[in-house]
């Protein structure tokens, strides 16, 4: 019955007869929602919500139940559910609370920025580029974005796009590391023939908004031909798209692999952003943001860092840049049950040996594979154990969406 009511509304609706097959449903598909009873022939609800919490804690859980037991409904809410519904099921109410925990959920995600904004470390060098980025925003020039991997290219774009934009307007990803995977999969769903580029069709997706291209040292030169022509031919209208280009690349390699007059006007209106090895005050300033992050989102209340561990922190080489010190602060919290992170937890951080004054820093632990290129299986199984199965902090540690995260862990039948 309840299905039925969804379908008539356009939900897409799926039904599990017992806990077990629901939750081998939930493993292989990117649910938005779960309506479960709390009481189950085999589970009850509670022990569901716990796992589904700790699965994916971006999925939303609305708890039915009888008039006689809104005590354990209550109870419920306390523990993570979105809302509860009592039963005989009146339809309008029933969706009436669905959509109010979806625009909760919303409200929530616009108003916690704390998972992907701009983290702007002290000293002059980070002021320069944020006076860089607000100057691109007032303008809306188009921008090419240089720096190694982890330093922050995607989220300067969000800063673009957070404070340039309207939220309505779209913010496309285009990147030239999955473009051949992601082209045949939209083929494959549209059944389209595929004549037209896929630059273009990203462009169309972004009307009005941004089109982000990652890994742009990857366009052939069919497609650094059709950007040369977005770029110079574009309306400012109120379909004008702002076009950032990425790359890990530096500036005089770019050079080499563009067309030059695509090239020349990209580099007129350019930033590279630094590395984090040596800079022992922006370290130090970005382990205090990513702790309080990850006591946030993992519920935990650490304190502090061990110094001897921070010390080890000062003289590592960070080729992962501020992503792996992101990663390796979720890590440590994870590992963590005291309200300082021990130094004892270093060989699970860094791997085998410790990182000291004038040694070469260990490049072969699992944050650092989880950044390697064309790997994606192993990162992704890597995040997951990272996280702890919990794939919506998988996503994060990948720098990706959970939607995506499903997708390619369905494509790679990577067992969870």
């Amino acid at each position: 019955m309840l299905k039925s009511w969804l379908i008539k509304r356009g939900f897409n609706a799926e039904t599990a007869t017992d806990v077990n097959v629901a939750k081998q449903m939930v493993r292989e598909q990117p649910f938005d929602l779960i309506l479960a009873d709390i009481k189950m022939p085999d589970i009850d609800g509670f022990t569901f919500l716990s796992w589904v919490k700790k699965y994916d804690s971006d999925i939303l859980v609305i708890i039915m139940t009888g008039y006689a037991d809104i005590e354990s409904a209550v109870a419920a809410m306390k523990s993570g559910a979105s809302d509860y519904i009592a039963k005989p099921i009146d339809p309008e109410y029933f969706f009436r609370k669905i959509d109010e925990a979806f625009k909760i959920q919303q409200h929530k995600q616009l108003n916690d920025r704390s998972c992907n904004e701009l983290i702007k470390p002290p000293g002059k060098e980070y002021d320069e580029l944020l006076k860089y980025l607000d100057s691109t925003v007032e303008h809306k020039t188009h921008l090419l974005i240089t720096g190694n991997r982890g330093t922050g290219k995607s989220s300067a774009v969000k800063y673009l796009h957070d404070k340039g934009f309207h939220l309505g307007k779209p913010l496309v990803i285009m990147d030239m590391d999955h473009s051949t995977g992601d082209r045949e999969e939209s083929r494959r769903q549209t059944g389209s023939a595929g004549d037209e580029s896929l630059l273009i069709e990203k462009l169309r997706e972004a009307r009005g908004g941004i089109l982000h291209i990652r890994n742009a040292e990857q366009l052939d030169l069919n497609l650094q031909d059709e950007l040369l022509g977005i770029l110079t031919r574009q309306k400012r209208d109120d379909d004008f798209t702002q076009v950032v280009v990425s790359s890990l690349k530096k500036k005089e390699e770019l050079q080499k692999l563009m067309i030059p007059k695509l090239y020349s006007l990209l580099e007129k209106n350019s930033m590279e952003l630094p590395t984090l090895k040596g800079k022992k005050e922006v370290i130090a300033a970005l382990t205090a943001h990513f702790l309080a992050f990850s006591n946030y989102i993992l519920n935990k209340e650490i304190q502090g860092i061990d110094p001897e561990l921070m010390d080890q922190f000062y003289h590592y080489a960070w080729p992962g840049n501020m992503q792996e010190l992101k990663n390796m602060i979720i890590k440590a919290v994870l590992l963590t049950e005291t309200p300082c992170i021990s130094v004892g937890i270093a060989t699970e951080l860094f791997g085998k040996g410790e990182v000291k004054k004038e040694q070469k820093p260990l490049l072969i632990h699992s944050l650092y594979k989880l950044r390697k290129e064309n790997y994606e299986k192993e990162k992704i199984l890597e995040a997951l154990q990272l996280a702890k199965g919990n794939k919506t902090m998988a996503a994060s540690i990948l720098n990706i969406d959970r939607k995506t995260l499903y997708n390619k862990i369905k494509l790679y039948n990577v067992s969870t």
